[in-house]
């Protein structure tokens, strides 16, 4: 370990340390999210899929409750990618399955479209 120089102060030394620190998580969250893109883009697609048969009248009970856990799980692990937007999309999808209305309904397909353009820098 380098050893600090006489001139630099605790908390410049304590900045350099957590820079470190951030750093190492940063490539720990990236490398977590490209393990884990497969599954996320398979979920986008489902996302999609279950937004045209909300809007076309055929979401079935199930498939609803697919969406449900799938928009969930989105919700639950975006943010910690740092795609906070991707999350609230993802959320707002998750009330939506919860409660849903004919006219909530119609507005899943374009939410995940959406929810895709919140996460496109990462896909």
């Amino acid at each position: 370990m380098k050893k600090p120089s006489p001139h630099q102060t605790k908390s410049q030394i304590d900045d350099k340390n957590t820079d470190k620190k951030n750093g190492q998580i940063d490539d720990l969250l990236l490398q977590l999210w490209q393990k884990n893109l497969p599954t996320i883009r398979q979920r986008l697609n489902l996302m999609d899929q279950f937004g045209s048969a909300a809007v076309s009248g055929s979401l079935e009970e199930h498939t609803r409750l697919e969406a449900l856990s799938i928009a969930h799980k989105l919700a639950g692990s975006l943010g910690m990618y740092g795609y906070q937007q991707g999350t609230e999309v993802a959320s707002k999808i998750e009330r939506i399955l919860k409660s849903p209305t004919p006219e909530t309904l119609l507005t899943l397909r374009s939410l995940a479209i959406d929810l895709r353009k919140s996460l496109a820098a990462g896909l």
